[in-house]
């Protein structure tokens, strides 16, 4: 190993979480070196398609959260909005109706204060049944764990994750006016000012021990050596393929999937519209966001759960067709028949606990990063926060215990 590999943190994957981790450790003062098999940003890319900018799928940043924190740690800039909620309506049988006033007023209190901690061990599934006493206070709380978690089968999803989601959305979201691929330029360029190299088209093939270090072989038979590895690969099972040992998960859970139907509309767009009976959701994220050319606008249609893909496609343009779109307005339009929200839904008995820890006591100086590592975040707060401690560590910097703590 050369004299200045001794110190070079390899990260395998450029999407938020490889990135973040690659920021963190070249702000570290290590040298830092990313390779990605494709172009950077993974599932935080928007792309283009007739002048209309898509995110894959409808993406929102939390407030307040961990990668709010985060960005403003990195001094990324993210210009964004609130969702527009002024006309919001819901589709209840098929029909649009107007949202429940009455009936959400009853469910918040109750969600307000539940306690988190007493359902523990649980299923939400289980805690939506106990609010049971009026006809739709079930259906209600299913839809708006729905929309803060992007799940829809709450009999696998653990009770006090879904409680505390649901406080946490009080903070509210952000739609990024420039799309998400405004972060991946953001933290990439505070990567590359910090002296990383990113290397696109560049796939990783395996990780070894060598003496004092590793070694990242790469597809094309090139070999870096490394003091630290950052695997942000994307699933756990191109993490599993990667590594030098079996790490000894046990069962992680399923991945948490969507269908997705992107829309780029000329004339009047719906602001929102959430199915209350059916796991089907609309909303528009430009205007005000800077995603469509004058005058025109961005919508996403969603199905939480991808089944078929050309049953979910009809689906979603059935869904977009009672929210009020036309086939006229429609001027540029993707269909993603199976998105993949986050890669593991944890179980109810351990919940976010029982995701895997960053660092890998099998093999010392090898990390993951990802939204199904560590215990704390999700989704794009989980990618991130278990990037910038991935970071960190490899790094051999001081990691402070940032994380928040759990909503009673």
């Amino acid at each position: 190993m050369r004299e200045h590999d001794k110190e070079t943190v390899v990260v395998i994957g450029a999407g938020l979480a490889g990135l973040t981790a690659a920021a963190t450790a070249a702000r570290a003062r290590r040298p830092v070196v990313v390779v990605e098999a494709h172009t950077a940003g993974g599932r935080a890319r928007t792309d283009e398609l007739s002048g209309y900018r898509f995110n894959q799928g409808p993406h929102a940043l939390g407030r307040g959260g961990e990668a709010w924190r985060i960005l403003r740690d990195l001094g990324v800039a993210h210009r964004g909005h609130r969702p527009p909620l002024r006309g919001a309506r819901v589709v209840r049988e098929g029909k649009l109706v107007g949202v429940p006033i009455g009936q959400l007023g009853s469910l918040v209190p109750k969600l307000l204060t539940a306690s988190a901690a007493s359902w523990a061990g649980r299923s939400a599934e289980e805690w939506v049944e106990s609010l049971r006493g009026r006809r739709d206070l079930p259906d209600l709380a299913r839809m708006l764990i729905r929309v803060t978690t992007y799940v829809t089968d709450l009999g696998r999803m653990p009770a006090d994750f879904a409680i505390s989601r649901l406080k946490a959305a009080r903070r509210g979201v952000s739609y990024l006016d420039e799309g998400f691929a405004s972060l991946v330029e953001g933290i990439s360029s505070v990567a590359s000012a910090a002296s990383a190299t990113i290397r696109t088209d560049q796939e990783a093939a395996g990780i070894n021990a060598v003496p004092g270090g590793w070694e990242v072989s790469l597809a094309g038979g090139e070999v870096l050596p490394a003091a630290a590895v950052v695997i942000a690969a994307g699933s756990p099972a191109a993490a599993r393929k990667l590594l030098p040992v079996d790490p000894g998960w046990p069962e992680l859970g399923p991945p948490v999937t969507a269908a997705c139907l992107d829309l780029g509309l000329r004339g009047p767009h719906p602001s929102a519209v959430i199915g209350v009976d059916e796991p089907v959701y609309l909303a528009c994220h430009c205007p005000p966001g800077a995603l469509a050319p004058a005058g025109g606008s961005v919508v996403h249609v969603m199905r939480y759960g991808a089944r078929d893909a050309g049953l979910d496609r009809a689906e979603l343009h059935q869904f977009a067709a009672v929210a009020g779109i036309t086939n006229d307005q429609i001027v540029a339009e993707r269909f993603l028949p199976v998105h993949v929200v986050t890669h593991v839904l944890p179980g109810p008995e351990d919940g976010l606990a029982g995701r895997p820890a960053v660092a890998l006591p099998r093999s010392p100086g090898v990390y993951l990063a990802g939204d199904w590592v560590g215990s704390s975040g999700w989704l794009s707060d989980a990618a991130m926060a278990s990037g910038q401690r991935a970071g960190l560590l490899a790094a051999g910097a001081p990691v402070e215990d940032r994380t928040y703590p759990r909503v009673a």
